[in-house]
């Protein structure tokens, strides 16, 4: 397992699977560095990724839109985005705007990540 950390973002490696903590809020002041970070993710050969929205309580329809563009860059190059460990309030949202079908969602990262075997 490798660990690095991206400002808004931590990243374990796990085999052929990163996985990717948000450490801040998922919203318009910082939706299009995390853009850019899913971009340089998937850039730097991590097309199969789990996001673990544990720390998050809410989540806008910027940041939602961030987590829609990482799973288009990661489809694009045959790899998929799993989310994990949402709080009550950010699975709300997630249900709200029906997003709940386009992502797998997971209770914990050790579901997500053995989702990939």
């Amino acid at each position: 397992m490798v660990r690095t950390e991206e400002h808004m973002f931590s990243v374990e490696q796990h085999e052929a699977v990163a996985l990717v903590t948000v450490s801040s809020e998922l919203d318009a002041r910082n939706a299009q560095q995390a853009k850019e970070f899913f971009k340089e993710l998937v850039a730097g050969g991590s097309s199969k990724v789990v996001v673990d929205l544990s720390p998050l309580d809410f989540i806008d329809s910027s940041g939602l839109g961030a987590l829609v563009t990482a799973l288009k860059i990661a489809r694009q190059d045959n790899g998929i985005v799993r989310l994990c460990a949402l709080s009550p309030p950010v699975k709300s949202i997630f249900e709200l705007t029906r997003l709940s079908r386009l992502f797998d969602i997971f209770e914990t990262s050790d579901e997500a990540l053995s989702s990939f075997s």
